[in-house]
């Protein structure tokens, strides 16, 4: 019954979590940020061209799951977990009404590849415990 199911509604169905899915979505959500990131950079001279970022992967992650942080002593917090980095609102604008900051977009650049490079570190070590398991050599 378990083969006929995909991989996330299978791990739904024993009550874990997909992480080749879930590495799969932020994968995905890198590339497309990436992409969002190159264009205002392409725009940087563009007049009145104000840059674009992709809404958080925090909030895809809220979408397919429900989780919430128990407290497990009286003298725990309890409530939402929540993002500690906040986003710069506005910025300067040029005379030509351009908004795009390249240090800033570089920035995000930079942070968005140590994100890939760390989400295909934990895929492909993950990977490899499974084929630890199984007993087999990629």
């Amino acid at each position: 019954m378990l083969e006929a199911l995909s991989s996330s509604q299978a791990a739904s169905a024993q009550g874990g979590t997909d992480l080749l899915g879930l590495a799969d979505r932020r994968l995905k959500w890198l590339e497309s940020r990436e992409s969002m990131l190159a264009g205002n950079v392409a725009n940087a001279n563009t007049p009145g061209y104000v840059p674009k970022d992709v809404s958080p992967f925090q909030g895809v992650l809220q979408t397919q799951m429900t989780m919430t942080l128990a407290q497990t002593e009286p003298g725990h917090m309890s409530g939402q977990g929540g993002s500690a980095r906040a986003d710069r609102v506005g910025g300067a604008q040029s005379p030509d009404g351009n908004e795009v900051s390249l240090e800033d977009q570089l920035e995000k650049v930079a942070d968005t590849n140590d994100q890939q490079r760390f989400a295909t570190t934990v895929y492909s070590h993950y990977v490899s415990m499974f084929t630890t398991v199984l007993g087999t050599t990629p």
